[in-house]
């Protein structure tokens, strides 16, 4: 799911992407994260840059809602 906003007058696309959890018991909750990235052109010509965590990597999240909200939170500060 990708949505179109508009943080501090600049347009910017965020991309929610499931990511499997991989347990070995599939009936492990959560079975699924969700990361985000975001374009600050229209993608898919542009280039994606990942929500990472402290350690640089794909922060998870366990909803896309999740994912979203603290996309757009955090783009407010960078952008």
């Amino acid at each position: 799911m990708i949505e179109h906003h508009k943080i501090n007058g600049k347009d910017v696309w965020v991309e929610v992407i499931e990511q499997p959890a991989g347990r070995e018991n599939p009936n492990t909750i959560p079975t699924e994260y969700f990361k985000a990235r975001y374009y600050l052109s229209e993608p898919p010509e542009a280039n994606a840059e990942w929500i990472n965590d402290e350690e640089g990597q794909p922060q998870l999240f366990e909803s896309p809602v999740a994912a979203l909200t603290f996309a757009t939170k955090k783009l407010m500060n960078t952008i």
